[in-house]
């Protein structure tokens, strides 16, 4: 399981960005992050177009199934679920797993104790909100 944001486990840096001139500013050991629900629709494709098409390390987050499917063939490191399908996340594993894509699926959380139902769920990973929010933990 994917751990990202625990104190004790080193993770990459992520950098919310909602342009191309984010991505461009942002250093390349960062991953770059978007939130399709900020976004409009044409936006955030393009910015995964942009990601792709540069081999930029990035994550998305995602609010349906035609995200989670358009996304992928644009290959994010990590589709990140939004916190309203959470109750879903198990149907949005299966078809990741169905369709053999290459990304993995992360369920933001913001305390351990959630760890174990994520888990119990068979969800690729988790991700600490803090992270998302660029607080750092100490």
């Amino acid at each position: 399981m994917i751990i990202i944001g625990h104190p004790a486990i080193p993770h990459q840096h992520f950098v919310k960005i909602t342009n191309i001139a984010d991505i461009q500013n942002t250093h390349s050991s960062n991953i770059v992050w978007f939130d399709t629900s900020k976004l409009k629709k044409e936006q955030g494709f393009i910015l995964g177009k942009y990601c792709y098409e540069h081999k930029v390390n990035y994550a998305v987050m995602i609010c349906s199934i035609d995200e989670l499917l358009i996304y992928a063939n644009l290959t994010p490191q990590y589709l990140i679920l939004h916190k309203s399908l959470h109750n879903q996340a198990k149907m949005y594993q299966s078809l990741i797993e169905h369709y053999l894509l290459d990304c993995k699926l992360l369920c933001v959380i913001k305390t351990d104790s959630q760890l174990t139902k994520i888990a119990q769920l068979g969800i690729d990973g988790v991700i600490f909100k803090q992270v998302l929010d660029n607080i750092h933990s100490s």
